[in-house]
């Protein structure tokens, strides 16, 4: 049920945000006509809210659909007991990992800004462009 809710979020993030916006430029203004004035949680009911809430329903049914064949769901069942046997890393574990990657990217920063300027200057130098 996780993915299905994650799948779904994604899904209802994607339709109630951009969808919509996207719908009421194309809708023209005789088509997307206000339905409701005062709506809970939407505000404003209008054509091109029903169409993106249709759409989230069609792709929840579809996402339910196929998360719940049998072999999607032996999968994400396998999928479950494998997570469960991941060893993961301890608070202090992750730590000194974060502080050698910040290390690591702060020193080829470093190097790289460094050979960058010297090429720079190298090469304004041979053509003149000082």
């Amino acid at each position: 049920m996780v993915a299905f809710w994650t799948i779904t979020l994604l899904v209802a993030y994607g339709c109630l945000g951009g969808f919509i916006i996207m719908l009421d430029r194309w809708l023209s203004v005789e088509f997307n006509i206000t339905l409701i004035e005062q709506f809970p949680l939407f505000g404003i009911l209008k054509v091109s809210t029903m169409i993106a809430l249709a759409v989230l329903g069609v792709c929840a049914f579809i996402t339910y659909r196929l998360l719940n064949r049998p072999k999607a769901a032996d999968l994400l069942i396998d999928t479950e007991a494998e997570m469960r046997k991941v060893t993961w890393p301890s608070l202090p574990e992750t730590w000194a990992g974060t502080l050698a990657v910040m290390l690591t990217v702060a020193v080829l920063f470093v190097f790289l800004t460094v050979v960058d300027y010297v090429f720079t200057e190298s090469v304004s130098r041979l053509m003149g462009v000082r």
